[in-house]
């Protein structure tokens, strides 16, 4: 009797070594204490954590990243690691206790164990930290739903107060919508540095508090069964800079069966593009402002060359108007002229990149499902996350342009034709550059890198660089994407084919339908829907007359 209780009672070993040993394996210093049944039962959560592990690693890269976008699923594991970190402390102090006796325990032994224990939970608090960031940006990001509130009643005086400073008049038209459950603070109107102080200062007056859990909705009732559209587009914001134009603007269109995607780039220039219903009429008082600032007169008589003698006394008489029911001004100007309309679009993220998209949707003839904005140096930190971007150049570049924010150098780009691996700034001053080129080459340009991006940014690196990004996406990007689509995403780009990018830019002279009296090219609409129906049912053969791509290097 007395050999079994001392075989069964604790060895004297170190307390601080079995400290140890059950901060890195909860149960190892009970064992090394001698005591196998109670090492037995403070490893036992192990199994739980293992399984788990087990279940999670088994799903794929591509179930992982649907579950690690997930602020549930975050939060859960946010619970599940301050629950580990309690287990591991209260195995190490176990393990201490059980090895010391209350005779034998000294205030350095004690002070070390404290010590012990900070160190034990410093890689846990920075994971706990990690994951909160995480969740913070996703649903800072992207969009949540939102309690019912109140109508809020008409805009704040203050939301023409921008467009004032930029020297614009703004003649919304609003329009009767349905009621909506809010209007969305991620407008521009109220982004700190570049939006209304008024207005800005007003926002915690004007909207209620955004839910962090956006309630499930089926895939199949968010976007068509057969495909994915988003409009991309690049804002030009940026030292120097009055406001915001977006000057790179891209449709990228996915089918969800074959994984095949084409992007169809259009210029910023485009003039009198045709307009939906419900904006037909939003723009009647600028279109009479920009026709009488664009009016020429070639030969010098002294009348607008679009003045005509109508009644025979040989001097030209001005045309009656008649709207063109079209945006007068060049396309990168409309989210300048409507990022305010939160009467027109008020359940929208931001008002100008809606009427962006719905204008754009109304040109090509294509249903838009979200749209993303990035600003200049979000695009740039993005590509830097990245490790940088593998892209052909197909001449020399020696240039450089102007920062993309306030303190920071110049992007400038100094390379030779071929394969070249470009930062962020040289990725930035090769797709923005045009001085010796055409807007239209440098749409080309721009189509390539945000290709060779997505084709280059594989699942590990968006997984290990995922807070990065987020917190760069926080500063600088512009979204209606609900964050509860995003598991959605992951699996989409889990299926796409990388081969079958399609690349079309719709410029002039092919796509355009004529010219306005200061020479803008005017869209030529039946031909551009044309050939985004032939793009997308034809694939990749159907981008150029050869069927290869802008971005290819020359064939031998």
């Amino acid at each position: 009797m007395g050999q079994m209780e001392e075989r069964g009672s604790p060895m004297r070993r170190h307390p601080l070594v079995a400290a140890l040993l059950s901060a890195l394996i909860p149960g190892a210093g009970q064992l090394y204490a001698g005591d196998p049944y109670r090492a037995a039962i403070v490893f036992s959560p192990a199994i739980l954590v293992l399984t788990g592990v087990y279940s999670f690693t088994a799903r794929g890269t591509i179930g992982m990243g649907e579950l690690l976008v997930q602020p549930e699923f975050l939060t859960g594991l946010l619970a599940g690691n301050a629950a580990i970190l309690v287990w591991r402390i209260a195995a190490s102090v176990d393990a201490y206790l059980v090895t010391s006796n209350k005779d034998g325990r000294t205030l350095g032994g004690v002070i070390t164990l404290l010590a012990l224990i900070g160190l034990l939970a410093i890689p846990q608090v920075i994971g706990w930290v990690y994951g909160a960031q995480t969740i913070s940006a996703l649903n800072t990001v992207f969009v949540a739903s939102s309690p019912q509130i109140e109508d809020p009643g008409p805009p704040s005086p203050a939301e023409p107060a921008y467009a004032a400073s930029l020297g614009l008049v703004r003649h919304p038209v609003f329009v009767d919508l349905p009621d909506f459950d809010k209007t969305s603070p991620r407008n521009m109107v109220f982004r700190e540095g570049l939006g209304d102080p008024d207005a800005i200062a007003a926002l915690g007056d004007i909207y209620a508090p955004v839910s962090p859990i956006a309630p499930f909705v089926a895939f199949e009732e968010r976007v068509s069964a057969d495909r994915l559209t988003i409009l991309l587009v690049g804002g030009d914001a940026g030292p120097g800079r009055e406001g915001l134009r977006t000057d790179s603007m891209n449709v990228v269109t996915i089918d969800l069966d074959t994984g095949a995607v084409a992007m169809f780039g259009l210029p910023r220039n485009l003039k009198e593009v045709p307009l939906p219903r419900h904006l037909s009429r939003s723009f009647v008082s600028y279109e009479q402002r920009v026709r009488e600032r664009d009016l020429t007169d070639a030969d010098d008589d002294g009348y607008p060359d679009t003045w005509v003698d109508t009644n025979g006394d040989e001097i030209p008489d001005e045309p009656p108007f008649v709207s063109c029911r079209c945006f007068p001004d060049m396309l990168n100007k409309i989210y300048r002229e409507t990022f305010d309309w939160t009467k027109t679009y008020p359940n929208e993220v931001d008002p100008g990149l809606a009427a962006l998209r719905d204008i754009v949707s109304h040109l090509l003839d294509i249903e838009i499902d979200y749209y993303f904005m990035v600003e200049m140096a979000g695009f740039v930190r993005t590509i830097d996350t990245i490790g940088g971007v593998d892209v052909y150049v197909k001449d020399p570049y020696h240039v450089m342009v102007s920062s993309p924010e306030e303190g920071q150098p110049k992007a400038k780009i100094n390379v030779e034709p071929g394969m070249n691996t470009l930062s962020g700034l040289e990725a930035l001053a090769y797709t923005r550059w045009r001085i010796g080129s055409s807007d239209y080459n440098r749409m080309g340009r721009q189509r390539c890198v945000i290709k060779a991006a997505a084709t280059q940014a594989d699942a590990l690196t968006i997984a290990r660089t995922l807070p990065e990004l987020l917190d760069h996406m926080k500063r600088y990007v512009t979204t209606d994407i609900p964050v509860n689509f995003l598991p959605d995403l992951v699996r989409i780009a889990g299926t796409l084919d990388y081969d079958d990018i399609a690349t079309v830019g719709l410029v002039p002279p092919t796509y355009s339908a004529g010219r306005t009296p200061a020479n803008f090219p005017i869209p030529n609409v039946s031909r551009m829907r044309w050939k985004v129906q032939d793009v997308i049912e034809n694939g990749i053969v159907a981008q150029s007359k050869t069927g290869g791509s802008e971005c290819d290097p020359p064939q031998e």
